[in-house]
């Protein structure tokens, strides 16, 4: 009796992890799809589009953990991130005071001097001869376009 009690305990412990698990691996699509639906109800303002793209970042530094899965995602990710750059007329002495400090990339940390060899006008981050559009800088994150890639950075906390 206690056996088969100790069986029926253990084939239910493993159809609710295995939900749980198949549950975990689509969150992050629900999370993607949630955030732009809410983004497309939204009044579109910079506000909203700074809480999107922060969610989409979130998602994506989330998903960055896992690097050779759900890649289809990381690419929508990004291709919703490019489209909703800083507007033009941001104001570019503010995100110069951000950019300071260590970025963690997925494959390189990157730091940017108060002096260094880079510069913004508007929201174009200009490095040498490239250029790129700031989607995003905040104290936690740092997104931008450079041609047809999106490189996504997390600020490093000494």
């Amino acid at each position: 009796m206690i056996d088969t009690q100790m069986k029926t305990l253990m084939c239910s412990l493993a159809v609710a992890l295995s939900g749980t698990l198949a549950f975990a691996q689509t969150s992050p699509q629900k999370d993607f799809e949630a955030a732009k639906q809410e983004y497309e109800q939204s009044s579109r303002d910079e506000t909203a589009r700074v809480a999107y793209v922060t969610k989409l970042a979130q998602l994506k530094n989330q998903l960055l953990k896992v690097p050779n899965e759900q890649v289809d995602l990381k690419r929508a990710i990004n291709s919703e991130c490019q489209k909703h750059p800083y507007p033009k007329d941001v104001d570019s002495k503010k995100l110069k005071q951000l950019i300071v400090g260590k970025w963690a990339s997925p494959r390189h940390t990157y730091v940017f001097l108060a002096n260094g060899n880079w510069r913004i006008q508007g929201n174009q981050l200009i490095q040498g001869t490239t250029s790129g559009s700031i989607i995003l800088l905040t104290q936690e994150y740092f997104i931008y376009s450079a041609g047809s890639d999106v490189l996504f950075h997390s600020r490093v906390k000494d």
